[in-house]
């Protein structure tokens, strides 16, 4: 709390803190905590309109939601290593753009070189043999050296090459989610810009694991988050190289799929729907099978000139549809 915060004031915010976990049914835990009390305070403008607008639109704010929104807004670790890597990958940019150019200068002199060298050992001119002899010495000398240097480029090059992928690497991490290997929303926003800024149109498929909160309560944390990575792997399975999965809430994932024509989102949809219900649990503890998990399904696609906001309105929407039916089924969005 800040210090200036009078005693009755930072009893009343404890209050509305507490009441704020009760209400959502969060655990107590510090990072439960300090989202709630910067909601509580609206220090944070962007991460009080995140929060509005969730309740708003009656979602749920689970202990995923919650750390996806402290990483975003209120941790200051994320937001140095952002920094980070953006002031690291423009440095690393620049040196490999200055040993490119100066790669293709060596080579241009020594090409220049060649032919001057050519030219000189046609001059036949007996006051000139000996300085003629000297400067072919000299020049090749030197072409030896531009030749060494050369190499030396070749080699920055190559570990500015595996630089780079550490970078990309580094990026990734931050912008994957531990438990399941599936991106964030934070880098799906940045990929999906990406693409509606080229002029592609977007399909999305959304994914909810029905009844999972019972599935939860029933054989705890350790358990659903080994069935949760199974499923997320299975999910990703299908779109490998033409889609971007995304862990969206603790049991939901969306999938942004570019340039694909909705009717082929509906089959991987139903692809996706019928390899999840072939998944099988058993417990390495008692030897038991686990229940089949189902998974209910909205599909949607947009134009070029529609946003992100409306392709995740949109199969939401579907998704929901499919949630209220009870049935394991994939909704496709009629507007």
């Amino acid at each position: 709390m800040k210090y200036h915060d009078s005693m009755a004031s930072a009893q009343d915010k404890m209050t509305k803190l507490c009441l704020f976990l009760e209400q959502h049914k969060l655990a107590p835990h510090p990072i439960n905590y300090h989202v709630a009390y910067a909601y509580i305070t609206a220090d944070n403008i962007e991460l009080n309109k995140e929060i509005d607008h969730a309740i708003s639109h009656n979602q749920k704010l689970d202990d995923f939601i919650i750390e996806n929104l402290y990483q975003s807004h209120l941790s200051q670790q994320q937001k140095s290593q952002e920094v980070l890597i953006q002031s690291v990958t423009q440095v690393v940019n620049k040196i490999e753009t200055e040993t490119t150019e100066g790669h293709q200068a060596i080579n241009q002199y020594i090409a220049n070189l060649d032919s001057s060298l050519l030219s000189l050992n046609e001059n036949n001119l007996t006051q000139s043999r000996q300085v003629i002899s000297t400067l072919i010495d000299a020049s090749y000398k030197l072409k030896t050296s531009q030749l060494k240097l050369q190499d030396n480029l070749l080699q920055a090059q190559a570990e500015t090459k595996k630089t780079k992928q550490k970078l990309l690497i580094l990026k990734q991490t931050n912008h994957t989610d531990p438990l399941t290997g599936l991106f964030k929303q934070n880098y799906m926003l940045e990929q999906a810009q990406i693409w509606i800024e080229e002029q592609k149109s977007l399909c999305a498929i959304n994914i909810n694991i029905n009844d999972f909160s019972q599935f939860i309560q029933k054989y705890g944390h350790v358990i659903s988050d080994v069935v949760l990575n199974k499923i997320a792997n299975k999910v990703k399975s299908y779109v490998l190289e033409s889609g971007l999965p995304v862990r969206t809430r603790n049991e939901e994932f969306l999938i942004i799929l570019p340039d694909i024509e909705l009717e082929t989102v509906n089959e991987i949809a139903e692809k996706m729907r019928t390899g999840v219900e072939k998944l099988r649990f058993v417990s390495s503890r008692t030897g038991r099978r686990l229940p089949t998990i189902t998974i209910s399904m909205g599909i949607a696609e947009i134009s070029p000139k529609e946003s992100i906001i409306d392709l995740t309105r949109k199969v939401t929407s579907a998704s929901s549809q499919a949630i209220e039916s009870n049935q394991s089924v994939v909704i496709r969005y009629l507007d």
